[in-house]
């Protein structure tokens, strides 16, 4: 896993400094988005991460296009692997539907399948930047 750690940080014009890789190995294992603070939590105190290096790292992953980041209804982030990690390609463009769970509030990113549906602007004049498509209800887990 090492390996594909380093890789996917050199095709992306990123040293693999400790903390990266920490980082985008617990990213790599997990299968829902996390919080900043999830992510904190997760690689624990001995990690020795502060919020401040966290933050960075995590913009660069975002501005590199190994991850992206999800809204949520409270205003804060939720950061999850790129559909597109093993490109090499610099445009990223990450087109595809998250599915929430109401009962944990774990976000999911769904299979890029199907084209993203084609939205007509009000007017001329409105430049989309962005589309997201949320799909709310009950996780496997939660289901039972």
């Amino acid at each position: 896993m090492e390996d594909r750690i380093t890789d996917i940080l050199h095709r992306h014009d990123l040293k693999a400094t400790p903390v990266r890789v920490d980082v985008l190995a617990l990213m790599l294992r997990t299968a829902n988005a996390m919080s900043h603070g999830a992510i904190t939590e997760a690689l624990g105190p001995e990690s020795g991460l502060d919020k401040v290096t966290l933050y960075r790292t995590l913009n660069v992953f975002t501005e590199k296009g190994i991850l992206h980041r999800i809204p949520t209804e409270d205003r804060n982030w939720l950061y999850a692997v790129s559909p597109d990690l093993d490109s090499s390609s610099h445009e990223h463009i990450h087109p595809h539907a998250h599915f929430v769970c109401d009962e944990c509030e774990r976000v999911f990113c769904l299979p890029v399948n199907e084209p993203m549906p084609v939205i007509d602007l009000p007017a001329p004049g409105y430049v989309m930047k962005s589309q997201e498509i949320v799909i709310h209800g009950h996780c496997p887990t939660c289901h039972d």
